[in-house]
Formats: structure tokens, C-alpha cells, sequence
């Protein structure tokens, strides 16, 4: 059966609302209001194969600037990658896969995944190495703070985080940038009520408590302030530990451990690798 490559489904309403419909059924992923509010860009380029108006598998582009010791490197992440349950074994995804390789490899410094632990014998097939990722920690308690959780809903607060994502994360040794589609994926979804704004630091922070455990997932603006000044501002009554979605430029007092639970990181072979034998990980928020 003949399956039609299409790279443009951003623009057809049919195969859009079908890619949508697939990826709500295999991975609870919601794109519709995303979609509505103009963050979807060029930046995200799914690779479908349809069947007529049905998208049957796709694997998703993201062109990502990641910077690293102030440079900033082109780097491709593919995801999105699904087949619907009645096209399976067929070579559908290994398809998309060969083509987006084909389009993207060789103008990129390195092209990468997260996978999660059913398919991670797949990716070694198209020359993915497993890379291992780690996460820093460190103990905090609670301080007055001058942060406010911003209301995602409003316009002013959007322009607000667009403001201090483009000064970037102050306080990473890794991080990414020119892509606020992606952080408004998180922003106006599953973070939409863990967004704050310090007026007196200038900063925005990502960050959620659960029990005794502050997950700060990332930092944006122009100040820079040391983390175990900063955090305090974000703690609960009952926090302990802060865990940090990024690597943190100055790691003094913490502890990384490797991540063992989640998706994998694969960087295909050939391309620049900045974690192996290293202490680092992508930021969580530039997961595509």
C-alpha cells in the first residue's frame, strides 16, 4: 500500500486535525490551543505518511539553537514519533526516519531523541548512540520571596516570559534559545500554573513543589543571581531539596545523579556529543 509523504500538514486542516487526533491517543499530547494561539512555527516540522486524510505515522523535526561556552550550535531533535496501532508493522516510523535523516543530518553540529524504554533497541539501527544524562540537586529552605505566579492567560504576561526567555537561562552551563513556540507548548499546558516573575530580579522562573521537593525547570533573564540565593524565594514551608531541570553553571554545594527514569537520550554517531563522560543534561523545557 502506497503511503504519501507530506512535510506541510501545518497548512492542510485535514491531515493538521488528523496528527493532532494521533498524537492525543498515543501520548495524551494536546496540540490544539498551541496550535490556535500561533506558537506552532517553523521550527516544528512533522513528517507524516497519509493514508488519503489520515495521518498513519509521523516523525516530528525540531530545529533547535542549543549554546554552549557562548556559542551556539544547530542541533535537530526528533520526536512525535507514532504510528496509528492499525499501520504498525509496516516500516512506517523506520520510513520517516530515513527521510528526515536524509533532509537534516548533515547541515547540523548533531542531531538528537529522548526515547522512552520500549523502543530503545529501535534507534541503534539508524546509528543512535544511548548518551547518559545527569541532574543536579541541592538543599534549600525557605526565604521571603519577591516572586508572583504570572496568569498565562493574560498578554502581558506572555510578553513578560518572552522578555526574559530571549535573555536566557543566567545561571546554566547549557542552554537553548529562539524558540519560544516550544516553551509556550509547556506555558499554556502542563506549566501554565508554574510560571513566576520577581520584579525585583528581573527573573522568571518555571517551577513546581511537590512534598518537600522544588522542581525548578528552568530560569530566564538578564540578572544574574546564585542559585542558592534564588531558590529559597521559590520554597514551600515544607521545602528541603531543589531539583533542577538544566545543567547549573555553578555546581558548588550539589549533588547530580544520573537520570534513570524517563526517556533516554540518543545522539546519532558523527554528531557532537556534550554528555558523555560529562555531568549535564538538555534542559527539560526544550524536550520537543
Amino acid at each position: 500500500m502506497q503511503h504519501t509523504l507530506q512535510t506541510s500538514i501545518r497548512q492542510s486542516t485535514a491531515l493538521r486535525r488528523s496528527f493532532m487526533k494521533l498524537a492525543r491517543r498515543t501520548f495524551d499530547i494536546a496540540f490544539d490551543s498551541w496550535y490556535k494561539a500561533g506558537y506552532w512555527t517553523d521550527r516544528y516540522i512533522p513528517y507524516v505518511l497519509a493514508d488519503g486524510g489520515r495521518v498513519v505515522a509521523n516523525v516530528s523535526v525540531n530545529t533547535m539553537d542549543i549554546v554552549w561556552q557562548k556559542k551556539t550550535r544547530h542541533y535537530i531533535q526528533l520526536g512525535t514519533v507514532m504510528t496509528d496501532p492499525a499501520y504498525r508493522g509496516q516500516g512506517l516510523a523506520r520510513r520517516l526516519l530515513e527521510r528526515a535523516l536524509a533532509d537534516w543530518d548533515d547541515d547540523n553540529a548533531a542531531v538528537y531523541l529522548f526515547a522512552n524504554d520500549s523502543v530503545l533497541d529501535f534507534y541503534p539501527k539508524f546509528g543512535f548512540v544511548r548518551c547518559p544524562q545527569y541532574q543536579y540537586a541541592l538543599p534549600v529552605t525557605a526565604a521571603p520571596s519577591s516572586f508572583h505566579q504570572l496568569d498565562m492567560s493574560r498578554t502581558k504576561s506572555v510578553r513578560l516570559l518572552q522578555r526574559c526567555y530571549q535573555a536566557g537561562n543566567p545561571c546554566a552551563q547549557l542552554t537553548w534559545k529562539n524558540n519560544f513556540g516550544l516553551l509556550m507548548f509547556y506555558c499554556l499546558g502542563p506549566m501554565k500554573n508554574s510560571v513566576y516573575y520577581s520584579p525585583q530580579l528581573d527573573v522568571v522562573c518555571i517551577a513546581a513543589q511537590d512534598g518537600d521537593t522544588l522542581y525548578c525547570f528552568d530560569i530566564f533573564g538578564p540578572a544574574s543571581l546564585p542559585l542558592p540565593e534564588l531558590l529559597p524565594q521559590l520554597a514551600g514551608p515544607a521545602t528541603t531539596t531543589a531539583v533542577l531541570g538544566f545543567t547549573p553553571d555553578d555546581t558548588a554545594g550539589m549533588t547530580a545523579a544520573p537520570i534513570t527514569d524517563g526517556d533516554t537520550l540518543f545522539i546519532r554517531g558523527g554528531g557532537e556529543d556534550l554528555f558523555t563522560g560529562q555531568q549535564r543534561m538538555f534542559p527539560i523545557l526544550s524536550h520537543a
